[in-house]
């Protein structure tokens, strides 16, 4: 599969939403729901986050202009595409995000073709506008992989999870093919109390391309100044275990990731990362969970929930005294206004080791996010 293969995929699906007739095998004809969210604000930063050592960038963000399609017709068959705007600066960027078509067996077992997330990582496959963050912590950044190409069979019940899948992005070719897999379990879910264990692997092929993790450190339009070796790599085996407490207001989730690449000559190299981030709200709300995931907020009062955030991420990049080791610790606070509207505010103070691109790698950041849910 490529790039072309997920266009025709959306080209076909698009003339089934206009028509609002799809085929149906049962009673019911087909049903179209159109939703999105607007993510946007503004990212003010140090020396750390600018390859140049710039002291002070202030600069206006589009995190996200999402539009989504939502498709079921029968009681087997869904599909979904949905696409996204993003401004950071002069940067402008627009790409199709899900696109694929989706059947329900029985017993919750689903198969998915098309472009979607891979199954790894519990805070990459959380939606952006349900996170309690600007951004996604540094470790899941630099490790998790995003959207692929490919085939999915997974079973998805509220407390419990598994998914299987074979993937190829050919628009990154550095990425080349995977296999990847995830399952999940809460062995303890109530009203008040859930314990969330999780584990996720990957192995990758390179082709020989060009290998390098680059990440930003969690400010939206930074430069990417946290780095691994670069080298021409031949395959990568990456392995995750993730784990979450919630527990009336409280809500504590954290992940562990290594991933080990194999470079041309055949020698194996190590990276590793995670993070620890823990919310509690202010207010008498809770975070809810469903099938391996910690949902959105939705604030029971009028006057709408506040939440404080904190967060520890570290990555090791080096091997071999190449490289960097960075950590982020972050501080925030979120305003929830219905369910529909977010303000997130963090605080962010960095560290680097090792090899830098800045002169002067000082200062922390602070971001703003405006997120409306429509």
């Amino acid at each position: 599969m490529n790039e072309q293969a997920g266009k025709l995929l959306a080209f076909a699906l698009l003339p089934m939403i206009g028509s609002g007739a799809l085929a149906s095998d049962g009673d019911g004809g087909a049903q179209a729901e159109v939703s999105g969210y607007i993510a946007a604000g503004v990212d003010h930063y140090g020396a750390f986050h600018d390859e140049d050592g710039e002291e002070s960038t202030t600069r206006g963000v589009l995190r996200n202009a999402k539009l989504q399609v939502e498709l079921a017709w029968g009681d087997a068959w869904e599909a979904e595409i949905d696409g996204g705007y993003e401004i950071e600066g002069d940067n402008k960027d627009a790409e199709l995000g899900d696109a694929y078509v989706q059947y329900n067996g029985p017993d919750r077992l689903a198969v998915r073709l098309g472009q979607f997330k891979e199954p790894f990582g519990m805070e990459r496959l959380t939606s952006y506008s349900s996170l309690s963050t600007g951004e996604r912590s540094m470790a899941t950044s630099a490790f998790a992989p995003g959207r692929s190409l490919g085939v999915m069979v997974g079973q998805y019940r509220k407390s419990s999870t598994w998914a299987l899948g074979l993937f190829s992005d050919e628009r990154k070719p550095e990425d080349g093919s995977a296999v990847t897999a995830r399952v999940s379990r809460a062995p303890v879910r109530s009203e008040d109390q859930v314990l969330h264990l999780g584990a996720a692997a990957s192995w990758r092929q390179h082709r020989e391309e060009e290998f390098q993790i680059k990440d930003e450190a969690e400010v939206f339009s930074a430069d990417n100044v946290v780095r691994s070796p670069r080298f021409e790599a031949r395959e990568s085996r990456l392995a995750g275990v993730e784990a979450g407490w919630q527990f009336h207001r409280l809500t504590v989730t954290a992940e562990v990731m290594a991933q080990e690449v194999r470079r041309k000559g055949g020698e194996w190299w190590r990276f590793t990362g995670g993070y620890v981030q823990a919310g509690l709200l202010l207010t008498d709300d809770q975070r809810p969970y469903e099938r391996g995931e910690f949902k959105r907020i939705k604030p029971t009062s009028n006057g709408g929930a506040l939440e404080l955030v904190a967060r520890y991420s570290a990555v090791d990049l080096r091997d071999r005294s190449i490289g960097a080791e960075a950590s982020v610790t972050t501080v925030g606070l979120n305003y929830y206004l219905g369910k529909d509207i977010q303000v997130r505010l963090n605080y962010l103070m960095p560290e680097i080791r090792g090899n830098r691109l800045s002169p002067d790698p000082g200062g922390n950041a602070a971001t703003l996010r405006l997120v409306y849910r429509f």
